[in-house]
């Protein structure tokens, strides 16, 4: 949220026509965090602290759109918008998750990480590519090793069985490698 290299990444996304659709899932950021700060103190239902976190998604998408006018919401996954003549990029807000939890556990189990995998894997994505604060490598090998360092969510070593695209990890300071890991085949 406070990343100088933040715009550069709605740039890199937002700004560029492309042939490929770009979705992109985010965080809760300090908006979640306050959450957890404030379920520690009240000790309300985890389910609870689920639905507001998909709430602080949306409002950290929504902070988003103050930063680059380009981005375009979508709240719904089954009407995705693909149009040959504008960019094909997509902030997607899980609001429709606040009802109907598709099968994604409703505690701090399941972040944002493991949210942009279930997306991925319902939209049959090509590739998933993570963007994190911390460089962690990525691969199957080291998905147990990422979750018990907390570079992941525990949800996301469940999901990542069923995703049989691509997958990347780039380190919020690599927005130039981005097209790079769109274009790769």
């Amino acid at each position: 949220m406070h990343s100088n290299n933040l715009t550069y990444w709605l740039r890199v996304i937002f700004d560029h026509k492309r042939n490929n659709t770009v979705v992109v899932v985010p965080g809760g950021g300090e908006f979640a965090d306050s959450i957890r700060n404030i379920q520690q103190r009240r000790n309300f239902h985890n389910k609870v602290a689920h639905k507001m976190a998909l709430l602080a998604m949306s409002q950290y998408g929504y902070f988003l759109t103050s930063l680059n006018s380009n981005i375009k919401i979508i709240k719904t996954i089954n009407l995705l918008p693909i149009k040959e003549d504008s960019n094909n990029s997509y902030l997607w807000l899980p609001n429709a998750l606040l009802d109907n939890s598709e099968g994604i556990d409703e505690t701090w189990n399941s972040t944002s990480d493991s949210i942009a995998l279930w997306l991925a894997i319902k939209l049959s994505a090509e590739k998933l590519i993570i963007v994190k604060s911390k460089k962690i490598i990525l691969n199957r090998s080291k998905i147990v090793e990422n979750i018990k360092n907390n570079d992941l969510d525990k949800s996301f070593g469940l999901l990542f069985e069923k995703f049989n695209g691509e997958f990347f990890c780039l380190h919020k300071s690599e927005y130039n490698q981005l097209e790079a890991v769109l274009s790769s085949k």
